[in-house]
């Protein structure tokens, strides 16, 4: 429904805080407020979805919402008057599923694949950044791993086969032609990795001698499950790409890390940028066993404690030999008493919550489904294939997740697949069940991550997860950006189902909305244009039609449910009095934008301020 800025409807609550605020009224010059916007269309986001013209911030909050006429009374002597001239004003919008250390990186360093559509796209997306790492000496930094020395690498990640003309990736002879000297490692979006054949050389192996084979060349290791795979050439012998968990772990011993320094740059630097998205705050989903909190501590200190997003990391728990499930229930109960907190930190840098997984990815087939994948002829598993859970028994799930419980953890859970996702519910009701008989008075903000089949027919958990309370972290980019793999897998029928919007809606279930970056792009409009169209990249086809939902209920996942699922909607996820000055100014309006504006609603970024502060600003923007 197009709405316009002049339908405003005055907010009652105003004239209350005011009073509230100052020891003499609203009109008190002491209390004036610091800038006012004025003439915008402000989506407040509130409970009842209040449209208005008009904001007032000072300091770090916002004190004042309604009409011009409602905030004369906070316009003093030094207030700023900001006329936006019909420009839209929203809440800070809330990334609750990202890995950010990586986005800085890939600005200056790596190569975005997402936009190959060729084999003959990604040499020349390689080879042009590497002619540029060249010229600007910043290819040969890196130590590799095994040997010590220091030499050039050219890193890439984004791709997916499925993406691509005839689903091929390029090969160690395709990147062997960008370059056959300089290491080429390039991540696949999920589970997976493509390398040349200098990087075989730098783990002992020569192609054009077998007595430096290791056995994996002629056979896949026994240890391989559903979606593991080799990729070989004619003649038998791997051709660089590696599918699946534990195949790319063949090859990336030797792949070097960053430095503490690097990862601290490419954090805040890919904090920035997601400023110019519209993004105020992040959820990183998994901190590697304390890995990336170090990142984000340190980078925390070294802005004097204000980063340049707010962000909330989870605390990612697995075994050495399984780096996603949760591992020995006696282990994880010494690691949480040995750290003592579950919730740490401030409005910028907070630690709180646990991040585990139960099952794989629907593009690599390991996801848990109880109908099998369709069958394809790189799948040894055929028609049988039904992906895996990662812990068999229901048992030791319970006893893992009362661990994490018991010690005031809260539970992020990734499930994919049916299975994996009933497994979740079952998980969680259990120990809501047991400690709302403790302590009835406590909230529990559990989610689900990825939540892709909730609803299939005769295995629906939607109403259970209604009835507890359970968050669905959802990303609908996934969908826009790898639905041609999904339905490749998967089939129409169940695309329609997938990642249900409008039934999760309509249910009560919140949904808080993340772009699970470097998964996919991380820009958010992407995910709220696929709420809306349910439109993939690449395909006219609409799959799921009766899921999609409104612009403001696609905008709710992103900014107050997002606030809500960190316990922050008290603070910040809509426009209203008392909270953070956690805004985004957009070029028009937004609410009239049509489909193809929305997917490119990046571009019209105009200003983002966190706690009233600029982090953001479009060069043709003044606000001064």
């Amino acid at each position: 429904m197009m709405i316009s800025r002049h339908v405003v409807r005055t907010i009652s609550y105003l004239s209350v805080f005011a009073a509230a605020c100052s020891g003499s009224g609203p009109g008190a010059d002491p209390d004036a407020a610091d800038l006012v916007l004025t003439d915008a269309l402000v989506i407040t986001m509130n409970a009842n979805r209040d449209l208005a013209d008009a904001v007032a911030l000072r300091g770090n909050r916002i004190v004042a919402v309604g009409t011009e006429t409602d905030l004369e009374p906070w316009i003093g002597p030094a207030t700023r008057l900001v006329p936006l001239d019909g420009k839209t004003v929203i809440p800070g919008l809330n990334e609750t599923h990202i890995h950010v250390r990586d986005l800085g990186f890939e600005q200056d360093t790596a190569v975005n694949l997402t936009p190959a559509r060729n084999v003959a796209d990604i040499r020349s997306q390689l080879s042009a950044r590497l002619e540029e790492l060249k010229r600007t000496e910043r290819l040969n930094r890196w130590t590799y791993p095994l040997s010590g020395e220091t030499g050039p690498w050219l890193f890439g990640l984004g791709w997916a086969q499925d993406r691509l003309e005839d689903s091929r990736m390029a090969d160690r002879h395709d990147l062997d032609q960008v370059s056959r000297d300089v290491p080429i490692s390039l991540d696949r979006i999920y589970r997976g990795i493509a390398v040349n054949t200098r990087i075989f050389e730098l783990l002992g192996y020569n192609f054009d001698d077998p007595d430096t084979w290791p056995d994996w060349f002629a056979e896949d290791p026994a240890d391989f499950g559903p979606g593991e795979i080799i990729m070989r050439d004619q003649q038998g012998l791997p051709n660089g790409i590696f599918l699946g968990e534990r195949a790319p772990r063949l090859v990336n011993v030797v792949i070097p890390d960053k430095s503490l320094e690097q990862k601290v740059e490419s954090l805040l630097s890919g904090m920035n940028y997601l400023a110019s998205l519209g993004i105020t705050s992040v959820v990183e989903a998994g901190s590697r066993m304390g890995e990336v909190t170090r990142v984000y501590q340190a980078a925390y200190d070294l802005r004097g404690g204000r980063l340049p997003l707010r962000a909330v990391v989870y605390d990612g728990w697995y075994r050495s030999n399984d780096p996603y499930g949760l591992g020995d229930p006696g282990a994880i109960r010494e690691r949480v008493a040995a750290l003592g907190f579950s919730n740490l930190g401030d409005d910028y840098f907070r630690v709180r919550g646990a991040k585990s997984s139960m099952d794989g990815g629907m593009g690599s087939r390991s996801a848990a489904v109880s109908v099998p994948y369709l069958p394809v002829a790189e799948d040894p598993l055929g028609a049988e294939n039904r992906g895996a859970l990662r812990e068999p028994s229901f048992e030791r799930n319970l006893e893992q997740y009362q661990v994490l419980a018991e010690f005031g953890w809260e539970l992020h859970t990734h499930a994919i697949g049916d299975r994996a996702i009933n497994r979740v519910v079952d998980v969680y009701k259990e120990l809501l069940h047991r400690l709302r008989e403790r302590r009835p008075d406590d909230e529990q903000r559990w989610s689900i991550i990825h939540l892709y089949q909730p609803d299939e027919p005769d295995n629906s958990v939607v109403e259970e997860m209604a009835d507890y309370g359970i968050i669905a972290a959802i990303n609908p980019a996934n969908l826009y950006f790898e639905g041609a793999s999904f339905l490749r897998n998967v089939g129409a029928k169940r695309m329609a189902r997938h990642t249900p919007y409008r039934t999760l809606r309509d249910a009560g279930v919140r949904m808080a909305c993340g772009s699970d970056y470097p998964n996919n792009p991380p820009d958010p409009w992407v995910g709220i244009y696929h709420m809306v169209t349910r439109q993939m990249q690449n395909d006219d086809r609409i799959y799921g039609q009766d899921e999609t939902v409104s612009l403001q209920e696609a905008l709710a996942c992103f900014t107050i449910d997002g606030a809500f699922l960190t316990y922050d909607d008290d603070v910040r996820g809509s426009i209203e009095p008392g909270k953070y000055a956690d805004l985004v100014i957009l070029e028009g309006e937004l609410m009239s934008a049509s489909e193809d504006e929305l997917l490119g609603m990046a571009d019209n970024i105009l200003l983002t301020l966190v706690g009233g502060r600029a982090v953001y600003r479009r060069d043709d923007f003044s606000w001064q």
